[in-house]
């Protein structure tokens, strides 16, 4: 880190910015990476090499803009950016897949030296803050002078966003006590609190509550937001004609355009595959339409039952493997029939299913599929 205490620049960053780029260039050489591989690296490394920074400096805009080009970059392997990087950085409740956007975590923790400031006054640094800053006033209200160093002048200028964004100094104030655990305030909570301001979706347990696969609730997730590489987006994306939009899946004069809607699970094929892993559960309805089988599972299957938790990774594994087979036949040249791909689905849900602590009173449905 820079031993400075004048203005920081870009130029000064530049050694966290090549350890960062490093990182991320060392991995992506490794091609079979999925996106939800590339998401954990991102979270476990480079949000670990960024923390110590931004935990204490305030950085220039343009490097936290920089190390979130970056990381976006290589989460859609430096090819089309599938969702923006504002909307991957929301918790999962909102609809994103909870990264941080360095920007709002180097706020964040600006706040919680704001914090500190105005609470921890036996710490040493504080009093000196206390003697030479402050001089008996609020660090809530003091205005920057003339002669104040660059880093206090920042750390000035993250508190007038906080006061911005929540208006008094009683909401403030109820805001960072609700990012209190155990007398200490957590840069996390912080971050939630001032990042956040979208609803919550509905569909979010649906895709992440359980024992779903990482990669299957990704793709999940992208089916969703209706972001995958369809050949209906790519065909109004101007990189497919209108002879080419056809469904792989599709047999005979059934050939229909590819859309999301229609391939999941429209689709004969497509449909075979989801009545029979409907009916190996169980399932007293059926239905092979995107909107209704997302709706009965987002309204009736929210609990944290051991079986709710099966059957919603069910529908995620079912997606994944649909996918992954439209995908094969494009690419490879590969096909399976619809009977074959119901046995990958079953194979990849046991699989996990049969790791996992079964309650007694389920053993015996559970041995039965």
């Amino acid at each position: 880190m820079p031993q400075i205490s004048k203005r920081l620049s870009f130029l000064d960053c530049s050694p966290l910015i090549s350890k960062v780029s490093d990182q991320l260039q060392s991995w992506q050489n490794r091609r079979h990476l999925s996106y939800a591989g590339r998401i954990q690296l991102i979270k476990s490394v480079i949000m670990g090499i960024q923390i110590y920074w931004t935990s204490n400096y305030i950085l220039p805009i343009k490097v936290l803009e920089k190390i979130d080009k970056m990381c976006s970059a290589f989460l859609w392997g430096n090819k089309i950016h599938l969702v923006s990087w504002s909307e991957v950085c929301k918790d999962k409740e909102h609809g994103g897949l909870s990264l941080f956007n360095a920007r709002y975590w180097n706020y964040s923790a600006g706040i919680k030296l704001l914090w500190m400031i105005h609470t921890k006054k036996d710490l040493l640094w504080i009093k000196w803050v206390h003697e030479n800053y402050l001089q008996n006033q609020s660090i809530w209200q003091i205005q920057p002078r003339k002669n104040d160093s660059w880093m206090w002048r920042q750390l000035l200028k993250v508190r007038d966003l906080v006061i911005s964004r929540f208006g008094s100094m009683g909401n403030i104030q109820g805001v960072l006590d609700s990012c209190l655990k155990d007398g200490n305030i957590q840069i996390s909570s912080i971050y939630k609190a001032i990042s956040y301001s979208s609803a919550t979706v509905n569909w979010s347990k649906s895709v992440w509550g359980g024992l779903h696969y990482p990669k299957h609730s990704l793709i999940m997730w992208l089916a969703i937001l209706s972001r995958l590489l369809t050949k209906d987006r790519l065909y109004r994306m101007k990189i497919l004609e209108a002879n080419q939009n056809q469904c792989v899946l599709c047999t005979g004069s059934a050939n229909r355009p590819e859309s999301k809607n229609h391939l999941f699970f429209e689709c004969q094929y497509s449909a075979s595959v989801w009545n029979d892993m409907m009916e190996w559960l169980g399932f007293t309805w059926r239905s092979c339409d995107w909107n209704c089988v997302m709706n009965w599972f987002n309204n009736n299957l929210k609990g944290l039952g051991f079986m709710k938790k099966v059957k919603r990774m069910v529908l995620s594994a079912t997606i994944y493997w649909i996918w992954k087979e439209r995908n094969s036949r494009i690419f490879q040249q590969k096909c399976r029939s619809s009977d074959q791909l119901v046995r990958e689905v079953k194979i990849s849900v046991l699989m996990k299913v049969l790791q996992e602590k079964v309650p007694d009173h389920l053993r015996e449905r559970i041995n039965r599929l």
